[in-house]
């Protein structure tokens, strides 16, 4: 944090802490948020096939330290380790089943009509805001960010403040894959501080979310003013 604060995270189990983790705030977030813009017009002009090939990298590293991926999770969650390790597995799944859709990510279509030809065409909406929930993080975590990634756009990313350590995990996983500077930046945090500022931030054309309705309900309004786009995973439901 620029600030230098920073705030526990404690073990479910015997609440006892597990690590200090930097308490990221809105001046952390506009930082995070301008890195993702510079980085946007490279990564989204990027070839899809490029792409594809980082992604794989990226499953190929998180397949290689699933254990150790398993094991922090465990600790941080409070859930079992053998439903951990497989959901690790589950992670690298994720980037492959994105990567391999990476190359068609601009794929539209062509409607023929009569003296008329009506096309869409898709483009990366530019950098996006992530905010993943305390149960199975890093698994969650991938599903939203590998997503972003194969379409071209760029990611900030707020992990849950109760389980936040395997993100650091999941982000230096892609940095030695050699995913370029400013295109997935981790932003550690409270929601009231680091979360609203996230989803009220200019730069940010739309936010992913996975937790409760009542939080989603709070993210539309925050993204209003900005016109923000939004997904959302909403209270098991998807209310």
């Amino acid at each position: 944090a620029l600030d230098g604060a920073t705030f526990e995270t404690l073990s479910p189990v015997d609440l006892k802490p597990l690590a200090s983790v930097a308490r990221g705030g809105a001046a952390d977030i506009d930082r995070a948020a301008k890195a993702a813009k510079a980085a946007f017009p490279a990564w989204a002009a990027m070839p899809g096939e490029a792409r594809k090939k980082l992604l794989h990298k990226i499953a190929d590293a998180i397949e290689a330290r699933a254990e150790e991926i398993a094991f922090v999770e465990c600790m941080d969650t409070g859930q079992a380790l053998k439903f951990m390790a497989k959901a690790a597995l589950r992670g690298a799944e994720n980037f492959r089943f994105f990567a391999d859709r990476a190359p068609e990510a601009r794929d539209g279509e062509t409607l023929r009509t009569t003296g008329q030809v009506n096309m869409t065409t898709r483009v990366p909406i530019g950098p996006v805001g992530i905010i993943t929930p305390w149960n199975t993080p890093f698994m969650l975590s991938t599903w939203k960010i590998a997503p972003a990634l194969a379409a071209g756009c760029t990611v900030v990313h707020k992990p849950a403040e109760f389980s936040p350590l395997t993100a650091r995990l999941l982000v230096e996983i892609a940095e030695e894959a050699g995913l370029p500077k400013g295109v997935w930046n981790l932003v550690n945090g409270l929601g009231e501080d680091a979360g609203k500022a996230l989803t009220e931030h200019p730069d940010i054309k739309a936010i992913g979310f996975v937790g409760e309705s009542r939080t989603g309900s709070m993210i539309m309004k925050q993204g209003a003013g900005t016109l923000k786009r939004v997904h959302f995973e909403l209270g098991g439901k998807n209310p």
